[in-house]
């Protein structure tokens, strides 16, 4: 009983700091908007291009990209950028927390003293965030190495994805593992963190160091971190909470007015579009706002427990018609551009693209096995446009269709294809793991695909590039050129290195860059597509790639919604497992009226289920 009036307290309290501080906070939160979208974005944008101009590269990706973060050069880029990111939330923190220390006063502070509230201590608000920082690099050290062992030690021995498909023992221990070694690091850090709660105030109320900030913070928290942690956690994971049924609820909303009320798509969208920002803003404004004031109110009860004099100056905003009129001159432009943007938004959105075209991955996977004649077959029955076959060598040098290193997963034969002589892998079944009807299908030459495909269907033809071997590369161009497929297929891999050696040995080839994470503007690089993951494509990568007259695929796309989400985003083509269903969506999309294509249109922008 007694502990629930003290949390009650304790939540009038924190009302009563936000109450007595609304305005300023408001403008506060505005203002860091703004510095986020206008300064911060651009500065991280100008950064990363220069950090890649000094390592020699207009942009990396895949494993170039982690070769590049493990760099000296890429470690620098990532410790300034994440720096920047904990200073500023420590910097918006502290202006909260600054701002709400005039709560209830019957002066109105001048613009000096609001501004100075604002901004205390700047450059040891900044040593602070990198030392916070820092630290929980320091800790999570030893339980990403505890990660990479538990890794070698259960998932090494075969093909990676081996263990992703068929899921045996080793795969649950190493998840088992896993768990436990995130879970660890999380406990750790949380435990730090609330250690180090009061150091912010501490700085910033009392003018201590940064490192007395973070002992006194300690020292004050001890015997209380328990109720520190469950406040402050639990006001992030019960926002976290809203924000999901915000976002749920919005989308049954917006999916009942976009389907029931009304003729006027028009007015419906840009409603929707409004009524979703503000959400959002509301939701971010309460996230941020109670964290300052909580921890704020937090330290000044602990303090009073302790009976030491409060430190900070309780002289407080007055409640002046001014603030509101300021807060109505920033908001005001805001609320002039914000329809622009998302007309011009909604403009791309319809936009008319060519026809997709439709690529079977590694063949018609979901109707034969994978990297078959068969599953080739089935592409072409399925009228595909393109059918994705993965290549590898054998250890005697002959192309053929696979996508592990090993033959672990489609035939059970543990060795890795390196090391076996083309006449021993054309003896083993890799059709009967998928269905009886298909036991005795061999694994097939890229040769005997080509000639299959030649004037049926063309080829998207991945290297798959395990290890440096330019064998693979001279071998894949050969057969190009001897069989005069050039003008049939595209050459994709994730190693850029090696689609530059493929172009220099047949110009005429067209060559891919697959691309599942990458760092600086891709579309500078010396290719003719770029085939992206799909959940990692962004407008602007799609449009500076269009501006450079290069193609953009997507993989692996399985749900009908984002197909027609990436028709309508203007991509060149689809990589599926199913491409009958692709198709269908494709004709679909085809068919729609004008006002049936500007609802779906919405609806993709809103992130909705057709």
């Amino acid at each position: 009983m007694n502990q629930s009036f003290e949390l009650v307290n304790f939540a009038r309290s924190v009302w009563n700091d936000f109450c007595g501080s609304r305005r300023i906070l408001i403008l506060c939160n505005v203002f860091y908007k703004f510095a986020e979208a206008w300064l911060i974005v651009p500065l991280i944008a100008t950064g990363l291009a220069a950090v890649l101009a000094l390592a020699g590269h207009t942009a990396v990706s895949n494993w170039d990209a982690l070769t590049f973060l493990l760099s000296p050069m890429g470690i620098l880029y990532a410790a300034v950028i994440s720096t920047i990111t904990v200073v500023l939330l420590l910097f918006e923190l502290a202006s909260i927390m600054g701002l709400a220390s005039f709560t209830d006063s019957e002066v109105r502070p001048t613009m000096r003293v609001c501004l100075t509230a604002a901004f205390p201590r700047p450059w040891s608000v900044a040593v602070l965030g990198a030392i916070i920082l820092t630290s929980l690099v320091l800790i999570s050290v030893p339980f990403v190495l505890l990660a990479l062992l538990a890794y070698r030690g259960f998932l090494s021995q075969h093909d990676i994805n081996y263990y992703v498909t068929e899921r045996p023992r080793s795969f649950w221990f190493a998840a088992i593992c896993g768990l436990l070694i995130v879970l660890g690091m999380a406990a750790v850090e949380l435990v730090l963190l609330v250690r180090w709660s009061f150091a912010l105030p501490v700085l910033i109320f009392e003018n201590q160091t940064v490192f007395a900030s973070l002992r006194i913070s300690s020292e004050r928290v001890r015997g209380a971190s328990w109720q520190v942690g469950m406040a402050i956690v639990g006001w992030l994971f019960g926002t976290t909470l809203i924000g999901v049924a915000l976002e749920t609820g919005f989308r049954q909303f917006a999916g009942f007015v976009l389907t029931y009320a009304g003729d006027s798509p028009v007015f419906k969208i840009l409603v929707l579009f409004i009524v979703q920002a503000g959400l959002f803003a509301i939701w971010s404004f309460a996230t941020l706002t109670g964290s300052g004031l909580i921890t704020r109110r937090l330290y000044l009860n602990m303090n009073q427990k302790l009976g030491l004099i409060q430190p900070e100056k309780e002289s407080g905003l007055s409640r002046s018609k001014s603030f509101g009129w300021s807060l109505l001159l920033i908001l005001l432009p805001l609320a002039l551009v914000t329809p622009v943007g998302l007309w011009t938004r909604l403009g791309h959105v319809m936009a008319e693209h060519p026809p997709v075209n439709a690529t079977a991955h590694r063949g018609h996977s979901r109707a034969a096995p994978e990297n078959t004649i068969s599953a080739v077959l089935a592409a072409i029955d399925s009228k595909a446009d393109y059918a994705e076959v993965d290549v590898l060598l054998t250890a005697d040098g002959v192309a053929v269709l696979l996508h592990d290193s090993d033959l672990k997963r489609v035939s059970g034969d543990e060795r890795k294809i390196s090391d076996i002589a083309f006449d021993d892998v054309k003896m083993l079944d890799v059709g009967r793991w998928f269905g009886t009807e298909f036991i005795g299908e061999r694994v097939p030459t890229l040769e005997e695909v080509i000639t299959l495909s030649k004037g049926r269907i063309r080829l998207n033809i991945e290297l798959k590039v395990y290890e440096p071997d330019s064998r693979l590369i001279r071998e894949v161009a050969r057969l190009i050129h001897e069989l005069d497929f050039e003008s049939e297929c595209i050459v994709t891999t994730f190693n850029y290195d090696s689609l530059l050696e493929l172009k220099r040995l047949n110009p005429r080839i067209r060559t891919g860059l697959i691309i599942a994470h990458a760092l600086g503007d891709v579309s500078q690089l010396e290719v003719d597509l770029f085939s992206v993951r799909a959940n990692w494509l962004s407008d602007q990568v799609l449009r500076q790639a269009h501006r450079r007259a290069k193609e953009v695929h997507v993989w692996t796309v399985n749900d009908p919604a984002e197909m027609l989400s990436f028709m309508k985003r203007g991509v060149d083509n689809i990589i599926t497992d199913d491409p009958d269903m692709l198709i269908s969506v494709r004709n679909q999309w085809i068919n729609l009226s004008a006002s049936e294509r500007l609802l779906v249109a919405a609806r993709l922008l809103l992130g909705l289920k057709q």
